[in-house]
């Protein structure tokens, strides 16, 4: 699917420091999220967290297209699996358990995570007008994963944002240094900076 996205905010979301700066501050304004994190899904299982559920982001590759800037997004939200106190019944003294919900709350867990992830991309599908998410979002459960004792969700999509990229307007080849000349080839004249006939010029073999 081609996206149209244009740069009509006031934020550069090409920028990669500005697209981990508003995921952090959805994450953190998130009234079920105990903790935001950045970083490698591996260090989980090295980490004890003061609160949760604890919501994480990771941007694990990024492409240029011709206008555009696209960002794969990992996000994952977990919480801590806890032990249900099922009472006992009768003088048999045996545990009466919802086979559905089974002895801990993972099932729990694994609704609450994946309704704050439809929260998130929610927002930034609706609410944010400087990029945009192309196709759909996958989501993949997960319950001890880590070392942790951690269950939830995680969730991977990708972000589509407008790159103005005339804003460059180095000269980087400098006027002093020659242009090398090689046969065949499709080279820019240092005296433009926009692409037409007199731009550029084709060196025959």
């Amino acid at each position: 699917m081609s996206l149209q996205i244009v740069h009509n905010t006031g934020v550069n979301y090409t920028l990669y420091y500005n697209i981990l700066s508003y995921f952090r501050t959805i994450m953190k304004n998130h009234p079920s999220i105990g903790v935001a994190t950045y970083g490698d899904i591996a260090d989980f299982d090295t980490k004890e967290f003061p609160a949760y559920p604890v919501a994480n982001l990771q941007i694990t590759d990024t492409s240029f297209g011709l206008s555009t800037t696209n960002y794969t997004i990992q996000l994952l939200v977990a919480d801590k699996i806890k032990n249900k106190n099922n009472e006992s019944s009768g003088s048999l003294n045996q545990q009466s358990i919802d086979y559905f919900s089974g002895v801990d709350d993972t099932i729990d867990i694994h609704n609450n995570t994946l309704g704050i992830i439809n929260d998130l991309a929610s927002y930034t599908q609706r609410g944010i007008a400087g990029f945009d998410i192309d196709g759909e979002i996958t989501c993949l459960p997960f319950a001890d994963r880590f070392n942790n004792g951690l269950a939830g969700w995680s969730a991977t999509f990708n972000v589509i944002t407008h790159n103005n990229k005339d804003r460059c307007l180095f000269d980087l080849l400098g006027v002093e240094e020659p242009i090398p000349f090689v046969p065949g080839t499709l080279i820019w004249s240092t005296t433009s900076t926009t692409f037409d006939e007199t731009s550029v010029k084709w060196i025959e073999a």
